[in-house]
């Protein structure tokens, strides 16, 4: 069945959403099995239908091409684009259907096509056709291969739902960690990549299958955080740069230390205590030519002091000294020159450098500290030969470890030269960098939501929804090929004879017409017939444009039982088909619909059974519009009976349900009475406030019907004065107060200022009430019977 439709454009129909419009009590409402349409001329019927039956002809309708529309069906969605390839059967009657088969209506040299329905002749194709049709079934009753057809199709689709639901599922969390805020990899700041996507990470998962992606663990994801930080540093220009001569100051200093000289006339005491010849030594240059007493005990000085000592000490020993303390000064710029070594500012490295920076320079200091510690050796024993210069000294033994700086050093300039280089790949490097990182936390997330099994279960639903739709479709072939058959058999039924007696039975038995009828007359070739209207034995010409709405839809019904839709699940569409026609015709119009369509079977079992698959009727006329509404009425499990209205405002048609005084009163008198009704309770004006705003045109429209009916009159104001007076009994307030109120509230023109002002609720209630009183008291009997047209319980008499 059709359930929707929206119409983008088409016609006098532009940017139609049905889930906008046709709604009510905030509910959208679908089309049912049976569905009535009202509206005025122009409101876009003719082009409703028209959209009908672009469906029936699988194309559009002249001058109609670059139009829209979408219609949802419980098999799903069509538009203009699949008018070719649906598989609805639907029938439209529409002044298109009577220009394209009953075109001699209106120009004489039409012509008017024949069809035949199925004859009765021969018995056996008739026996086969009902096995056929008993084989197929039907949905609704739940039998035969239809019935069947529509298990397997209900089963394909909740497997497909199914699958459908878990891939969404699964591409949701995969567009979640993709885009969604704030921890999104489009949203994270990191990644720096704000067109990130659900292609983009479902291309990410494959790359980290492809190249087995490992999880990075914190360490590493902490030093490539870092990288992103960097900012380019200068270049370092400077390199460590030493010559280490610890052998050679080793080599000069034993030479010093194997020297012994002797003094010239040795001192005894001094060569016995060499602490006390060094005191002795380091005082010379501070007594002599300076003091003539000693600066410790304060005696004087012997004359023959300095000779002595001068004899004690001589050139010698002064050369070698001098010797030692250039060696000695040579070794502690040797210390200067190695503590400088290591000038590397741990600034002036990446972060990525740093580790190995801080390992590179722990062995360098590592090894100027050795270096350092040979060179304290070689001074402590220069200092030592220096205190005892008289006394030869063993060499030091001497661990040399220059190499060792030196390789120390070259490690360090070798660091230096990659950080200038990481300047210049540090753009592609943290680029690498992004990209490890983005990966290995896809790579987290695939293990968090276990991606593989979600996998893993989507492809099993899918194959179990295309197996279940396999078997659905092979069903569908045998329902196919059953119905390719009937169809052949019906082909050597057709009669068109009894087509054209159909429609003349229609004619005479509902319209009572038997001056008009149709003939099916042999072409000359015998091949086929042609079909002719005739009113008494001679061809009818200037039929009258009631006379051809009654031919054309007489022969729009008897065609449904062509052999082309006789034993088909029909959607029936009949547009307007009373226009011209007088009110018994209107009545024996709605009488054909009901018994050739509406009315349902009975079966064996005392169920009811539609005649069609889905019915609409649309109708500009309100009398006919109050037969449709005595249709057989499909159950509410069938699908139930909808009433929808179309109106067109500034240019545009649309589509909605029908109001309720269209669709629940018999006349528009009852509603009026209900209008009145609902306002004599103030307090209802909370909850529909309309019937209030309109009460001025609603009293008036009821009181005119009412008041003309019991008091027949001439149309002029004083009589009009006049009945009020007398329906009221003479009560002048009350008639003075009608008056005011239906001409004010339902004129603004002569009280403009009425406009400006809110309404007076208790004075509308008032006056309400006062109508009603009045109306029970000409006639209780009448009165209750409005009551209860409008569902309301009837008035007692005062006790």
């Amino acid at each position: 069945m059709i359930k929707r439709i929206d119409i983008p454009d088409f016609g006098c129909f532009s940017d139609f959403e049905w889930s906008e419009y046709v709604c009510e009590g905030g509910v959208v409402v679908d089309f049912g099995r049976l569905n009535i349409l009202y509206g005025r001329n122009y409101s876009g019927k003719t082009t409703l239908s028209r959209i009908m039956r672009s469906l029936e002809e699988h194309s559009l309708p002249g001058h109609f091409e670059g139009c829209r529309f979408v219609i949802e069906t419980d098999e799903g969605r069509l538009d203009e684009t699949s008018l070719a390839s649906h598989n609805l059967d639907i029938r439209v009657y529409n002044r298109d259907f009577v220009a394209d088969h009953l075109s001699f209506l209106t120009d004489e040299e039409g012509h008017i096509t024949p069809f035949a329905v199925v004859g009765s002749e021969n018995k056996a194709i008739e026996a086969k056709l009902d096995a056929i049709a008993a084989e197929l079934g039907t949905r609704d009753e739940g039998t035969g291969k239809r019935h069947e057809y529509s298990l397997l199709r209900e089963i394909a689709e909740s497997k497909r739902k199914a699958a459908d639901s878990a891939d969404e599922s699964l591409k949701a969390k995969l567009t979640g960690k993709a885009t969604r805020p704030p921890d999104g990899i489009k949203h994270n700041p990191i990644y720096r990549d704000p067109n990130y996507n659900t292609p983009k990470i479902e291309a990410d998962i494959l790359t980290i299958r492809r190249a087995s992606v490992p999880l990075m663990d914190a360490g590493s994801r902490a030093i490539k955080f870092s990288l992103l930080e960097e900012t380019p540093l200068p270049d370092i220009s400077t390199r460590l740069n030493f010559g280490p001569t610890l052998g050679k100051l080793h080599a000069d200093a034993a030479t010093l230390l194997a020297r012994r000289i002797a003094p010239t006339q040795p001192l005894q005491d001094l060569l016995d205590d060499a602490v006390l010849q060094a005191w002795v030594k380091s005082g010379i240059p501070l007594h002599r030519e300076k003091r003539k007493a000693c600066a410790f005990c304060g005696r004087e000085l012997p004359p023959d002091l300095w000779e002595k000592l001068d004899a004690h000490f001589n050139r010698e020993s002064e050369e070698l000294d001098a010797e030692i303390g250039l060696l000695m000064t040579r070794v502690e710029s040797e210390k200067t020159a190695a503590s400088a070594i290591d000038s590397l500012s741990r600034e002036s490295f990446y972060a990525a450098n740093h580790m190995r920076l801080a390992k590179l320079r722990g062995v360098l200091a590592a090894e100027v500290e050795q270096y350092i510690s040979e060179l304290e050796r070689i001074r402590d024993a220069l200092q030592a030969q220096r205190n005892d210069i008289f006394t030869a000294h063993e060499p030091v033994k001497l661990i040399d470890n220059s190499d060792a700086v030196l390789a120390a050093i070259d490690d360090a300039n070798e660091l230096i030269e990659a950080n200038n280089t990481k300047t210049q790949s540090l753009a592609a490097d943290q680029e690498l960098a992004r990209t490890d990182l983005r990966l290995s936390e896809i790579a987290q997330f695939v293990l968090d939501i276990g991606l593989e099994a979600e996998e893993v279960k989507v492809a099993q639903l899918s194959v179990e929804a295309a197996d279940a739709e396999r078997v659905a479709e092979a069903s569908a072939v045998d329902i196919a090929a059953l119905q390719s058959e009937a169809e052949s058999l019906r082909v050597q039924l057709r009669d068109e004879k009894r087509g054209a007696e159909r429609v003349n039975s229609y004619l005479s038995h509902f319209f009572g017409h038997d001056g008009l009828r149709l003939s099916a007359v042999e072409e000359e070739d015998g091949s086929a017939y042609k079909f002719e209207i005739l009113r008494g034995k001679e061809p009818a010409h200037n039929l009258s444009e009631g006379e051809c709405s009654l031919v054309a839809f007489c022969y729009f019904v008897a065609k449904l039982q062509d052999a082309d839709s006789a034993g088909r699940d029909l959607i029936i569409y009949i547009d307007d088909p009373v226009s011209s026609l007088d009110t018994n015709h209107i009545y024996f119009m709605f009488s054909l619909i009901e018994s050739e369509l509406a009315r349902p079977t009975r079966g064996a079992d005392g169920t009811n059974t539609c005649r069609y698959e889905q019915l609409f009727v649309s109708t500009h006329n309100l009398d006919f519009l109050k037969y449709l509404k005595r249709l057989s009425r499909p159950s509410n499990v069938q699908g139930g009976v909808k009433h929808f209205l179309l109106e067109q405002r500034d240019g545009r048609s649309w589509l909605g349900p029908m109001p309720k005084h269209l669709r629940d009163y018999s006349t528009e008198f009852n509603y009026l009475f209900g209008q009145i009704y609902q306002c004599r309770d103030p307090e209802n004006s909370k909850a529909d406030y309309d019937c209030f705003y309109n009460f001025g045109n609603n009293l008036r429209k009821f009181l005119e019907a009412y008041l003309f009916y019991r008091y027949p009159f001439r149309d002029d104001q004083e009589a009009k004065d006049e009945r009020l007076k007398r329906f009221f009994g003479g009560d002048l307030t009350s008639t003075a107060l009608a008056t005011l109120l239906t001409n004010d509230l339902s004129h603004l023109d002569e009280a403009f200022d009425r406009g400006m002002r809110p309404l007076e609720i208790p004075e509308i209630s008032a006056l309400a009430n006062y109508v009603l009183d009045a109306l029970y008291g000409h006639d209780a009997d009448q009165f209750n019977a409005l009551l209860e047209s409008i569902g309301e319980p009837s008035r007692q008499p005062a006790a």
